[in-house]
């Protein structure tokens, strides 16, 4: 008896044409989240391997009624606002840490140093020194990010090809759009300023002030973007 259930029980590989099968179920259940695709596929794997080959389409089967399309929609809803949610919160709990001590005597060294390259360069060179060099690391990190997902994703894609399924990290996705965000606003901002025909439309102490926040809000938000993804990455399924 005991044999007979370690038998039952044993590991064992799942055959190419089960594989085809677990995948064709998977695509069933229009999952666009390869955190979530991934996850779903893993636990069918896992489970199947458990049992022997004549018990193979029971098990697919119940797994089936369990796993539906529109349950698998709802978790892939609340993956969206758990992840969306969990940027936010670290990003944000990240900002707030910089202004308690003994982080807060590094801010205001730099806040300091901020206001005071802005007071010694012009205009343009403000812009130069202080702005360009976080908008940059923001576009270069944007890039690093997406150059990474594609290459962890080309094996999921290569075992769904032929599927024509499409599919994207759902962490990625949140995450670019907050790298987004700044370099977004700063595009604005310098659009607005062209189409006024000038780049002085502010007295220069309150350009000087706008320079100041705009950097050190630029700063801030870079420092913690990246800190976030570290922080993140190490526990996101991709």
């Amino acid at each position: 008896m005991e044999n007979q259930i370690q038998n039952r029980f044993a590991m064992r590989h799942l055959t190419e044409q089960e594989l085809k099968l677990v995948q064709q179920a998977m695509i069933k259940k229009h999952i666009t989240s390869t955190e979530l695709l991934m996850e779903i596929y893993d636990h069918y794997i896992c489970h199947l391997e458990g049992f022997p080959e004549g018990e193979f389409e029971v098990q697919l089967q119940e797994l089936n009624k369990k796993w539906t399309a529109s349950y698998c929609e709802y978790l892939q809803k609340n993956l969206f606002k758990n992840i969306n949610k969990s940027i936010r919160t670290t990003q944000w709990n990240l900002i707030k840490s910089y202004f308690s001590w003994p982080k807060s005597v590094l801010t205001l060294l730099i806040l300091i140093g901020i206001s005071f390259l802005a007071n010694s360069l012009d205009g343009k060179m403000q812009g130069m020194v202080l702005i360009m060099p976080t908008i940059t690391f923001l576009f270069l990190f944007m890039i690093y990010v997406i150059v990474k997902e594609l290459i962890i994703l080309r094996k999921f894609k290569i075992l769904f090809r032929g599927y024509g399924l499409k599919m994207s990290s759902t962490f990625n996705r949140y995450f670019l759009t907050y790298l987004l965000l700044p370099i977004s606003i700063f595009n604005l901002v310098i659009g607005s300023t062209k189409n006024h025909g000038s780049s002085n439309l502010f007295p220069e102490g309150l350009s000087n002030y706008l320079i100041v926040s705009c950097c050190f809000f630029l700063w801030l938000y870079s420092i913690s973007a990246f800190q976030t993804w570290k922080i993140k990455s190490k526990t996101a399924l991709l």
